[in-house]
């Protein structure tokens, strides 16, 4: 019934998905949220998934241009990467149009690039990897200077690390850039089960020594 599907929608958006994001499961509050938008606010949910779906050809373009000079500098270095395409979320980009008082064609960050790199593992190196390929994409593309976040040397609670950017597009758009090793972006997308992983895999590694 609508009157349940209310309720469930509100306790899941204001105690569940909270409590994925303290524990570090980003895809899993993701879908929490936007299963909550959906049944709360069905009318403004489908308005922006139709957007999204009608933009979706040009964020694909756009997507390939921005990154293809990256891929060539990193293809020289021969780093071992892969580079995704993020889309903001429907109640991510709701979220953002209440608060910032905008609407859906005044968000930039609805397309962001995530590189994920292949570490070894040890975290000191990594957070040195992630700042030389920061350094390669900032002499591709100008940095906002004002949209920095390092989350490398002090992570967030929930472990999530990784360098973020914002840089200007060949095309005059801004586009959010994410640097993390593999490692990183585990922890990030599967929280603190992902976290533990890697700190038994280095204490066996350590007691092997």
């Amino acid at each position: 019934p609508a009157n349940k599907q209310y309720k469930i929608a509100g306790e899941t958006l204001y105690i569940y998905a909270p409590l994925t994001n303290r524990l570090g499961l980003n895809k899993i509050k993701t879908e929490l949220e936007d299963l909550s938008f959906r049944y709360d606010h069905p009318q403004e949910y489908a308005n922006i998934e139709h957007k999204l779906a009608d933009t979706e050809a040009q964020r694909d373009i756009l997507f390939d241009n921005f990154t293809h000079p990256i891929r060539e500098e990193l293809d020289k270095l021969g780093v071992e990467y892969k580079i995704k395409a993020r889309v903001k979320s429907p109640y991510s980009i709701w979220n953002k149009m209440q608060n910032k008082h905008v609407s859906f064609d005044e968000i930039y960050d609805i397309l962001a690039a995530r590189i994920i790199f292949e570490g070894d593992g040890q975290p000191e190196n990594e957070i040195t990897d992630c700042w030389r390929i920061y350094a390669i994409a900032t002499n591709i593309y100008r940095p906002h200077p004002e949209r920095l976040r390092d989350w490398l040397s002090h992570p967030k609670a929930n472990g999530y690390q990784a360098l973020q950017t914002t840089l200007m597009s060949k095309s005059g758009k801004w586009i959010e850039l994410q640097i993390r090793s593999r490692r990183m972006d585990d922890i990030a997308e599967q929280g603190f089960a992902a976290h533990w992983k890697y700190k038994k895999a280095t204490i066996s590694h350590d007691e092997d020594e």
